[in-house]
């Protein structure tokens, strides 16, 4: 209901080219808001990106942290390793 396109370039798209300026005046034009982010903004500081995400909706941003579930890279068995390494020869 609130008609917002959240856009993330890769590399590739260092600037914005010809066809997406057409794009998001079509979307504008429809009642869209367009955001853009380079994939390197979420990288590096995926905070100011969800700030940014929830200042547009009008919304003001509380960083909550997940629960450790053990979903992470970090194991909570055994914090040097991650749960997606293979044991090495003759670990467990």
């Amino acid at each position: 209901s609130r008609k917002i396109v959240i856009e993330l370039d890769g590399g590739y798209h260092d600037q914005t080219d010809e066809h997406d300026v057409k794009r998001q005046k079509r979307l504008q034009a429809s009642g869209w808001r367009v955001l853009r982010f380079s994939n390197d903004d979420v990288l590096e500081d995926a905070e100011a990106v969800t700030r940014a995400i929830a200042a547009e909706f009008g919304l003001e941003y509380q960083f909550k942290r997940r629960p450790s579930d053990g979903s992470g890279i970090m194991s909570h068995k055994n914090p040097t390793r991650s749960h997606y390494s293979r044991p090495s020869q003759g670990e467990g």
